[in-house]
């Protein structure tokens, strides 16, 4: 993987880590139907300009079906599904469940684009989820309150998994700023017609509160959506959807900043696991070559 797509992945980490603790902070306030139909909303129409122009109008009708299921799997239900996670699980939390995503990439690549792991990859994946499994060890209540939220964590990652293969089998050859705004379009439009049965009490939300919700849209999903797309044309999905293991560092790192949440010695020695295991999955760490019996 080459260097520029490898810092592609860490910054979409480092944006994406910061929307659990945005989402932490707001869900509760907005809804969890509604915060996604003000995010989805947001982008949307940042990034609506960018289907103006003929040549992305074409690929946009073109592949409308394909753009509409890709809106649903990959922004309103595993959003909201996060969103509602996010009212009982801290935002390191959901960002950990976030993490089974590549499991469910693996395997559906696997099966569908008969994309097969390595043994190095295999290992790496192992690895990574090891280090997901200590950090999140003391963190996650197993009790019956909590098993739907953990549900709906684990179901986001596995339509995760549905929709990056999706993107990489059908969307390959259509521009990444045309696959990126009009899923958003669809999805946007899916999620404001299911909002209207679930809108908040106005008086309640706070000008913090908006603000976060436009980072949501603006940052967190246009822009981040962008970078997504593009490493999945890039890298493939398998290697893109390993950003969810780096995810959860940034998400305790900016719980820390902004919300004043510890970072514990156990968070660091996760975060040097984690990303021996990135090492693999990404391929930035490889087997060595054999010697020359010869030499």
């Amino acid at each position: 993987m080459r260097l520029s797509d490898t810092l592609l992945l860490i910054l979409l980490a480092a944006i994406w880590g910061s929307s659990f603790v945005f989402m932490r902070a707001t869900a509760d306030v907005f809804g969890p139907i509604a915060l996604i139909a003000i995010r989805i909303s947001v982008a949307a129409l940042f990034l609506l300009i960018f289907l103006l122009q003929k040549k992305r109008r074409h690929e946009f009708f073109d592949h409308w079906k394909i753009l509409f299921l890709i809106g649903a799997m990959n922004s309103a239900i595993p959003f909201s599904l996060l969103a509602y996670a996010s009212l009982h699980l801290s935002g390191g939390t959901v960002s950990i469940l976030n993490a089974t995503t590549p499991i469910f990439t693996a395997l559906i690549a696997h099966f569908w684009l008969k994309s097969i792991m390595t043994k190095l990859q295999f290992m790496g994946m192992t690895i990574s989820i090891s280090g997901l499994m200590f950090l999140v060890w003391d963190k996650v209540s197993w009790s019956m309150d909590s098993w739907l939220p953990l549900l709906a964590g684990v179901a986001a990652g596995l339509l995760y998994g549905i929709a990056s293969t999706t993107t990489k089998k059908h969307l390959s050859n259509v521009s990444v700023m045309t696959a990126t705004a009009g899923s958003l379009l669809f999805s946007a439009i899916l999620i404001i017609i299911v909002s209207l049965f679930f809108l908040p009490n106005i008086n309640n939300i706070h000008s913090v509160d908006w603000l976060y919700a436009i980072t949501l849209g603006i940052l967190c999903t246009a822009i981040a959506f962008i970078i997504y797309f593009k490493l999945v044309k890039n890298i493939g999905p398998a290697k893109t959807s390993s950003v969810t293991f780096l995810i959860p560092i940034f998400a305790f790192l900016w719980g820390y900043i902004l919300l004043g949440e510890i970072v514990t010695t156990r968070m660091w020695i996760a975060t040097g696991i984690i990303l021996l295991g990135m090492g693999f999955v990404t391929g930035l760490i490889k087997k060595p070559l054999a010697k020359d019996s010869n030499g």
